[in-house]
């Protein structure tokens, strides 16, 4: 304020969600926003361990590569996602100069990515990438065709095959017209040139063979 008026560098996205533990009985500050996306930095998985007839901490690590817990009524195994990005689509309104929240950028319109956990490392999330992408981008684009999974394989057979088809098309037109040309040739053989000639008959002037 000592300096002077300063122009915001930052824009508030519009059209954020409701947090979903807004309504929880959880901490949460009066100042923080009850708006905007759910993203967990874990998520834990359990599964029945049927392991009767082998040793149950192998048989979780290799099945579900997670961690076995022996239980009163019966064996489970947990495994974990763990986060490793987080990317979001915004739109701009460039008549209200505003940037609109439009979705995930990753497949089912999610706004993380989760990856299988290893059992016995641990994680400090300092390689979680955070993107913040325009709806325009050729990215989001490509993403939107492929359902997110960037796979352009059937894309470049569809394409070959046009293609094939297109250049095929194009030998037979040419080789059309290079037969017409050539049969026109054999039927004016030997006939004058009329470009510039005032007593010539035969073929006409715009052919000039």
């Amino acid at each position: 304020m000592e300096r002077g008026k300063h122009i915001e560098i930052m824009k508030q996205i519009q059209g954020l969600p409701k947090c979903s533990s807004v309504n929880e009985k959880i901490i949460w500050n009066e100042e923080d926003s009850i708006y905007g996306i759910d993203v967990p930095a874990w998520k834990q998985t359990m599964h029945d361990a049927d392991c009767s007839n082998e040793e149950c901490a192998e048989f979780c690590k290799e099945k579900f590569g997670g961690a076995y817990v022996k239980g009163v009524n019966k064996n489970v195994c947990y495994s974990y996602q763990i986060l490793k990005g987080i990317c979001i689509i915004v739109e701009y309104n460039s008549l209200k100069d505003q940037y609109i929240f439009y979705g995930g950028c990753f497949p089912g319109n999610e706004t993380y990515r989760m990856v299988p956990g290893i059992l016995g490392e641990e994680v400090n999330f300092n390689d979680v990438d955070i993107e913040v992408r325009e709806l325009s981008d050729p990215i989001v684009q490509a993403g939107e065709w492929t359902n997110y999974g960037y796979n352009y394989g059937h894309m470049w057979r569809y394409l070959s095959f046009v293609l094939k088809f297109l250049a095929i098309i194009s030998l037979v037109i040419l080789g059309y017209v290079a037969y017409d040309v050539y049969k026109t040739r054999e039927k004016y053989k030997g006939a004058p040139n009329l470009i510039g000639g005032g007593e010539n008959i035969g073929m006409p002037g715009a052919y000039g063979f």
